[in-house]
């Protein structure tokens, strides 16, 4: 869904921190920081952990409805962290 947010200007700015941060637009959008933020803080704690799966060499996580998206830019942010 496309929208418009009008952010304060200091908002706006620690946005734009962040995303150099991370390695500009391309790496960390302001809508992928923005969508982050708002489902860490009001997506609240799944109610059941992630299902862990080993297998030979390979390890499977099987997540709730409920619980975040984790691509492979999210895991490079992590990975940077």
């Amino acid at each position: 869904m496309k929208t418009t947010l009008d952010l304060p200007d200091d908002v706006a700015e620690l946005l734009r921190k962040e995303s150099a941060r991370r390695g500009g637009r391309k790496r960390a959008s302001l809508t992928r920081l923005v969508s982050r933020a708002v489902r860490e803080v009001y997506a609240g704690e799944p109610d059941k952990p992630a299902i862990v799966d080993l297998k030979a060499g390979r390890v499977v996580v099987k997540r709730e409805s409920r619980m975040p998206v984790v691509d492979s830019e999210d895991l490079a942010d992590a990975l940077d962290d």
